[in-house]
């Protein structure tokens, strides 16, 4: 017979942090009495796999002075990390994005490539993340 007195939660997809670098989410929780007096110690940490890393189609398209990336993604995840390189530079973190868009401006560039990654806990480029990386595109 079931305890009635015992409480379970569901956290949703949506609710789970930021991937590690091998796409896992990294999880641990604790028990707190519902009088907020009583806490557990922190449980061991737990890796659960993430979604499968799938590549899906996108582009990047120059209007006046703005560059704007849109890129599309069935598993709808909350959120997505954006890296661009800059006239043949090194890729760097540029910006988190909850949609399928991502806007910059051009700061007189000659050419930009942007990747887009799943949001990750790092802000670093991982291509084992990546979901969408564009050609270089020329400005000029």
């Amino acid at each position: 017979m079931a305890n009635p007195l015992i409480k379970k939660i569901t956290i949703l997809k949506n609710q789970l942090p930021p991937v590690g670098d091998n796409n896992n989410y990294l999880l641990r929780y604790r028990i707190i009495s519902d009088d907020k007096n009583r806490s557990s110690h922190w449980s061991s940490i737990y890796s659960v796999d993430a979604l499968e890393i799938s590549v899906v189609d996108g582009q990047v398209i120059q209007n006046g002075n703005t560059l704007s990336v849109i890129w599309g993604d069935e598993n709808n995840r909350p959120k997505y990390d954006i890296f661009v390189k800059f006239d043949g530079g090194n890729y760097f973190y540029h910006g988190t994005s909850p949609i399928h868009t991502y806007s910059f401006i051009n700061t007189g560039i000659t050419n930009v490539r942007v990747a887009i990654q799943v949001e990750g806990i790092n802000k670093k480029r991982n291509a084992e993340l990546t979901i969408f990386e564009s050609n270089i595109v020329n400005l000029v």
